[in-house]
């Protein structure tokens, strides 16, 4: 997809964020999980993972997303992406604020985060194993080659 407004980045088009007014995006349901800890299937406050985090974060957005938690540390037939799928339909050729991203570690999805607005560009906030907390950094080329597929809720 191409238009005046958005600009290509490592491949993918960037398009202007969209925000209605009343409405609360993803990003920013997601950014009242900031500091949370990383747990494995988690669901609250005391611990959740990168599902949980898109989980509770659309449920703050009015989003049903039908929760699942029958999930291991590694990738299963695409289970994700399927999930991904049934809730928010096909991916989208572009990559704005509010979307959440199908991330690809060791050559399979197997992680998902939420795109937001950053200073410098495009940032992710999600929950990783790797700083035990619920992040949200700019999105640089290396961040932008991992991402898979991109959904829009």
């Amino acid at each position: 997809m191409t238009c005046a407004t958005c600009t290509p980045t490592a491949g993918r088009v960037v398009a202007p964020a969209i925000h209605l007014p009343g409405v609360l995006r993803l990003d920013e349901a997601a950014r009242q999980w900031l500091g949370v800890r990383f747990q494995h299937q988690g669901r609250s406050r005391h611990g959740i993972d990168c599902v949980g985090l898109v989980v509770r974060a659309a449920e703050i957005c009015g989003i049903e997303t039908g929760d699942f938690t029958s999930y291991g540390r590694d990738p299963h037939d695409g289970l994700l992406e399927f999930h991904l799928r049934r809730v928010f339909g096909e991916p989208v050729s572009d990559i704005r604020p509010g979307d959440v991203a199908a991330i690809d570690y060791k050559g399979a999805v197997r992680h998902i985060g939420i795109v937001a607005e950053h200073p410098h560009g495009l940032g992710l906030i999600h929950a990783s194993h790797f700083t035990d907390r619920v992040t949200e950094h700019r999105i640089d080329d290396r961040w932008m080659r991992r991402i898979r597929q991109v959904y829009r809720p």
